[in-house]
């Protein structure tokens, strides 16, 4: 799961990015560490995280608010539809669902 998410946030970096801002200026992120590291990706790139920062983000940070899949068609759920599948719709779902 690590190595897929990885590799899809180094592939869309600015959807991922923009998807990070939103987290953080909703105060998603309690651990201070995640925070950091967050910052960090935004101003640097994600694709320059060492991997204990990478460990770190994604297990402390960024699980909690990924789906990867609609849970209805099973489609990707894109970043800049996740804030609100998890957040706002509450539901999980792709925009197409």
């Amino acid at each position: 799961m690590h190595r897929e998410l990885k590799q899809r946030i180094v592939s869309e970096p600015s959807e991922f990015t923009s998807y990070v801002e939103k987290l953080i200026s909703t105060n998603r992120f309690e651990d201070g560490e995640v925070l950091e590291i967050s910052i960090l990706a935004i101003k640097n790139g994600p694709g320059r995280l060492s991997d204990e920062q990478w460990h770190v983000f994604i297990e402390n940070g960024l699980l909690p608010y990924y789906y990867d899949k609609c849970e209805r068609c099973t489609d990707d759920i894109p970043w800049s539809f996740m804030f609100s599948a998890i957040f706002i719709n509450r539901d999980h779902l792709c925009p197409f669902c």
